[in-house]
C-alpha cells in the first residue's frame, strides 16, 4: 500500500475521533511529510519509537540549551552534561510515548496496518 494513502487515511480517522490537525499532525511531522520522509503520525506509532524519537530530540535540544545558559559557567562537563541531558530525555521520551499510547486506546484507534486494507467495495 502507498503510504500516502494510509497517511490519509490515518489522518482522516484521527479528525472522525475529534483531534485537531494541530494535534493529529504536529508541526515536525509535517516537516518530514514535506521532505518526503514516510514516517506514521505519533498516534500510529509505537511507545518504544515514540519514548526514543522524541526522547533524543528533547536531549539534544535542552541539553545544549542548558550546557550554554548555565552549566557551562558552573563548571559542568560533558560526562555530567550527557548524563543529565539523557535522564531528562529519558523522562520527556517516556511521558510523551505514555500519552500517545493513552490517546490511542482512548480513540480506539485502528492499527495502521489496518488503513492499508481495501475495504469492501472499494477497487
Amino acid at each position: 500500500m502507498h503510504f500516502r494513502l494510509q497517511l490519509d487515511r490515518s489522518l482522516a480517522v484521527l479528525s472522525e475521533r475529534g483531534l485537531s490537525r494541530n494535534h493529529a499532525e504536529p508541526l515536525l511531522f509535517r516537516l518530514l511529510w514535506k521532505l518526503g520522509v514516510n514516517v506514521r503520525p505519533p498516534h500510529f506509532l509505537g511507545f518504544a519509537h515514540i519514548a526514543l524519537g522524541y526522547g533524543t530530540w528533547f536531549a539534544g535540544v535542552w541539553g545544549v540549551s542548558m550546557w550554554l545558559l548555565v552549566w557551562s559557567q558552573q563548571g559542568v562537563g560533558m560526562l555530567g552534561l550527557a548524563l543529565r541531558a539523557g535522564m531528562a530525555g529519558t523522562c520527556f521520551g517516556v511521558m510523551v510515548a505514555w500519552f500517545y499510547a493513552r490517546e490511542r486506546r482512548e480513540f480506539a484507534l485502528p492499527a495502521w496496518e489496518s488503513l492499508g486494507q481495501e475495504s469492501p467495495g472499494r477497487k
